[in-house]
């Protein structure tokens, strides 16, 4: 009420304002709490013509004649002019009349009502705060940390209880062969008398795993009853586990040629035997990896044909007998060797056998391969040293052995070894070739000679991937003296043939020699030996096509070697660009006299061809000479066997053709069909798969070649596995822990200002000047930022963590994969076992964000919104890992993050612009973006959770910020959970479809 006739509206704005001033607000408790004003009405009358009035609790009167009531969260006590935010450290009554002191364990921001918020345990709040000291919950970290060491450290006793029983069981495994011979130490005679010993043993006894003959000790009386001693018997040898299938692979003809016309390989044949070891040697590029990966089929092959045991199949139907040893030690780093040894085991080994049955055969396998002092070592990497290279190369042929396969593909076994462990290597690949009856193929490039002696056969690749010789390793140095290259001597073998291949040596033959003409010379021999083969009834090599078979014989080592010493008897006249060059060859005899004198050099092969026959059923070699019908007499290896005409190599000097030049419709031609092979190829191993799985899952799964473990097994051994690579590795656990406190910190600390607080009301901004109406009639609302800057630390450190989960472990799956694993257990298993962790995470953050953020709402929904974010970065984490190279994860996953956690937040573009109606055409075709997006879902959750705790009027009669609504907060979490599915699928298919040629 006015005592003047003058209204304040007809006043200068400037006059009106100078009425009004800042008074104490009523209630204020001094020396508590901030200090809080008010605006007062004028009271009294600067002069007669100034007005004056007074106003009534629980309103505002900014002039006599305009009395509003003060909204909540607005403080109105007696004589308010505008409305004030209710102070800081205080809380007002919800008909904002008055205002009382924040109590003690509770704080009250700036706008409390009725009430502030409680504080949390281990939070300090005295009287009269705005925020809480929330820093006793580094305490509760402390202790949470102390905790996980404690869970660690019973853990790690547990697994040393494990470990106590395997290793006492492996001393009593070791203590009982320690009689027997150490398997490097073996010679080529012992094993060819083991050998002897197989034949002649029964059947049954080839399965048995070890016969173990025990020293007598029992005293017998004799006829006057004085107890005598029975003599001690020698312990027979340990029978190591024979294979129950045997395979002899046979490749004719293999070609692959590329669609520009570029030869990997042309024209491959040769034969792996049983029993036996083969070392494939080349330059670079001349096709050696690419064999055995056209072998295993896993890539297709252009022409020829692979027999298995004799009969035309794909070898991928025995994959489950058959291992492949890679070039690099794939493995998980942060295992113990009986941990991989015995994971393998158990997922590629018969579902029958019992797991005790398992579990000796890797103890069996683990003192076989001499790893006993390292069973329970950590394999370890370039960061956190474990076990020697060579004990992880044995480690590595270890996990293959243990599957007890039949078949058994090296990839340069000897890489990254000294001399003395390559040729340890070697030598126990012979050792088990021989003693299991495996067939072994190792791609091996520049061996030691002692690693080198350790093969049986040698299958060397030229230039173009073309066969330069395939052979008895032994009679390599006959046939290269043979053909002008004799090995000089204290020279190594394997290198001198690398030297021959890559033209580093000069010919005895001719002057002009050319790399082309090695691979001419062989196919030249080969046909000459093709019409000898070994007739397995008679025993008796012939020349003539088999009168038992219908189908030519391959050709026989042993046939080709007589051809060696054939050629010492040949002149070759040699044409070379049409100009005869007669070069008489050095008579064999001689250089086998040489040989006889200096072993090193020629490799005298009178014992390997004995040994040779052996290795081939042990048939009797009857050489005859082409067109006679008498059997040649046996004088040794220089007598000849097959007569062949040197003279028949005639037009092997000429010029290699031309490179094929292709036209534009052949390559395309080409293309084509090369793309059609690999879409059939990768069509059909996903159908397979997927078939395997869901007939593992529903039905009893039958394999006519071995039952392994079932899908449900091999989730069960994954989650184990799993579960042992996060426990074990109680360092980057903590890491990642601190990661997730770090982020939600920095989080914290740049939340620590914003917050929500309502709009004037419309009176007041009546009032303001015209360019301040917009502010004053919004909200200051920050809430959006911090649901924002929440996501980006979630995202950051959940894909970050996330992405390692497969990444570091990708090339692991690639090779399990191909040896029979199934991808949905395996993705399975690894995301329940993340779940631990997610929680943690989620945990650990919100922890440190509430440390300087003062949420308002339960701190249990701020914890489930996390958690569920978490969530779903970690499968973003899996996805990029499955798409991304492991080095590139991080540069991605920044991207990846700053993309959904800002750009489609909804916050920035607002998500209001993006689903107008009337949006432009950019934001039409791109707003289904926003609707997969789940941070935008978590900052909506957060923003209307936070929203509800204030005391606003305009939360409830208008419409919310970015098209929000109050009651879509549980609609939220089911978005969240669908993306959540929606991520876990695209990784899936993911891991499940790229790379299938690696998982092959």
């Amino acid at each position: 009420m006015s005592n003047s006739s003058s209204p304040a509206g007809g006043l200068d704005p400037l006059e009106y304002y100078s009425l009004l001033k800042l008074a104490d607000a009523p209630g204020i408790v001094p020396g508590q709490g901030p200090s809080c004003k008010y605006v007062q009405t004028p009271l009294a009358p600067i002069n007669a013509s100034t007005p004056f009035w007074s106003c009534p609790a629980g309103n505002y009167c900014i002039s006599p004649r305009h009395v509003q009531p003060c909204p909540p969260g607005f403080y109105c006590p007696a004589n308010t002019a505008q409305p004030m935010y209710c102070c800081a450290g205080y809380y007002c009554s919800k008909d904002t009349k008055t205002l009382t002191l924040c109590p003690q364990n509770s704080y009250c921001p700036t706008g409390s009502v009725d009430g502030g918020t409680s504080c949390l345990w281990l939070a300090s709040c005295p009287a009269g705060s705005s925020s809480a000291s929330k820093f006793g919950l580094v305490i509760f970290v402390l202790v949470f940390i102390v905790i996980i060491c404690i869970v660690f450290w019973i853990h790690k006793r547990l697994q040393r209880v494990k470990n106590h029983h395997l290793e006492k069981r492996l001393r009593w495994i070791h203590n009982h062969n320690l009689q027997h011979e150490n398997p490097l130490m073996v010679d080529e005679a012992e094993l060819e008398r083991e050998d002897e010993d197989d034949d002649e043993s029964e059947g049954t006894n080839r399965n048995n795993e070890q016969v173990i003959q025990m020293e007598a000790d029992d005293k017998t009386p004799n006829s006057e009853g004085t107890a005598v001693g029975k003599p001690k018997r020698p312990a027979l040898k340990r029978k190591i586990t024979r294979v129950t299938h045997t395979f002899d692979i046979e490749f004719e003809h293999l070609g692959l040629t590329l669609s520009n016309g570029t030869s990997i390989l042309q024209n491959v044949s040769g034969v792996l035997r049983n029993g036996r070891t083969c070392a494939i040697m080349g330059p670079s590029g001349s096709g050696k990896t690419t064999l055995i990966s056209m072998l295993t089929s896993k890539i297709p092959k252009d022409e020829g044909r692979i027999l298995i045991n004799g009969q035309e199949e794909d070898l991928s139907h025995y994959r489950k007998l058959i291992g492949y040893v890679p070039q690099e030690d794939i493995m998980m780093r942060e295992l113990t060797v009986d941990d991989i040894l015995l994971h393998s085991a158990y997922m590629r080994l018969p579902a029958n056998l019992k797991r005790a049955q398992m579990t000796e055969k890797v103890l069996e396998v683990v003192d076989f391969l001499g790893l006993n002092s390292v069973m329970d070592s950590v394999v370890g990497d370039a960061e956190k040293r474990g076990i020697s290279g060579g004990q992880r190369k044995r480690v590595n042929i270890g996990m293959e052995l243990v599957t007890d396969p039949s078949i058994l593909f090296l990839d340069e076994p000897t890489s990254g070894l000294d001399s003395s462990t390559s040729g340890d290597v070697c030598r126990l690949l012979k050792s088990i070739a021989r003693r299991k009856g495996l067939t072994v193929a190792a791609v091996i490039h520049s061996p030691s000679p002692v690693a080198f002696d350790q093969f049986d056969d040698l299958l060397l690749l030229g230039h173009g991937g073309r066969v330069v010789y395939h052979g008895p390793r032994t009679e390599a140095p006959i046939y290269f003296a043979a053909i002008g290259f004799p090995i000089p001597k204290d020279a190594s073998p394997s290198d001198f043939y690398m030297d021959v291949i890559s033209n580093n040596v000069k010919s005895n033959i001719t002057k002009k020699f050319k790399p082309f003409y090695l691979h001419r010379y062989w196919d030249s021999y080969c046909k000459r030996a093709q019409c000898f083969y070994a007739d397995s009834k008679t025993g008796v090599d012939y020349k003539h096509p088999s009168p038992h078979s219908t189908r030519p014989a391959s050709p026989n080592p042993l046939a080709r070697t007589s051809a060696y010493a054939s050629m010492n008897e040949s002149a070759m006249s040699i044409h070379q660009h049409g100009q005869p060059e007669t070069l008489a060859m050095t008579t064999l005899s001689d250089k086998l006299a040489s040989a006889s004198s200096s072993p090193s050099t020629l490799h005298p092969s009178t014992a390997s061809t004995s040994n040779l026959n052996k290795g081939h059923g042990r048939q009797k070699s009857v050489s005859m000479a082409q067109g006679s019908s008498t059997p040649a007499p046996r004088s040794g290896v220089s007598t000849p066997r097959a007569s062949m005409a040197i003279s028949d190599f005639h037009s092997m000097y000429d010029s290699p053709p031309m490179p094929e030049h292709l036209t534009w419709f052949e390559t395309l031609q080409r293309t084509f069909r090369i793309f059609l092979i690999d879409s059939r190829m990768w069509w059909s191993g996903v159908f397979a798969e997927t078939k395997e799985t869901i007939l593992g899952l529903f039905l009893k799964r039958k394999d006519p070649i071995r039952n392994t473990a079932s899908p449900f097994m091999m989730f069960w051994l994954c989650l184990s596995r799993a579960r042992l690579q996060i426990y074990r590795n109680q360092r980057q656990f903590l890491y990642d822990q601190l990661l997730h406190l770090g982020c939600g910190m920095f989080i914290s600390i740049a939340a620590s200002k914003f917050d929500y607080l309502g709009s004037q009301p419309d009176l007041v901004c009546a009032m303001t000047p015209y360019q301040l109406k917009y502010t004053c009639s919004k909200p200051t609302d920050h809430l959006t930022e911090v649901g924002v800057f929440i996501a980006l630390g979630v995202c950051f450190a959940g894909i970050s963590v996330g992405a390692m989960t497969f990444g570091n472990e990708k090339i692991v799956y690639w090779r399990e994969k191909s040896s029979g694993l199934l991808t949905f257990p395996y993705y399975l298993a690894k995301v329940i076992a993340d779940i631990p962790r997610i929680v943690l995470a989620g945990i650990m953050f919100s922890i440190s964000l509430i440390i300087f953020f003062n949420e308002r709402s339960n701190y249990v929904y701020l914890l489930f919104i996390i958690i569920m974010l978490y969530a779903v970065a970690f499968a973003m984490g899996y996805l990029l890992s499955a798409l991304v190279p492991q080095n590139r994860v991080s540069l991605v996953g920044t991207g990846f993050t700053l993309a959904w956690a800002i750009v489609f937040s909804g916050d920035a573009p607002d998500l209001a612009d993006v689903m107008d109606s009337g949006a432009s055409g950019g934001y039409k075709a791109s707003s289904w973006i926003w609707v997969i997006s789940a941070p935008r879902y978590a900052i909506e959750a957060i923003y209307l959770k936070e929203l509800q705790a204030r005391p606003w009027q305009e939360i409830e009669s208008q419409p919310l910020a970015h098209t929000y609504k109050l009651e879509q907060f549980w609609w939220c979490f089911q978005a969240m959970a669908c993306i959540l599915l929606g991520w876990h699928v695209l990784a899936f298919i993911c891991f499940k479809l790229k790379d299938r040629s690696k998982q092959k």
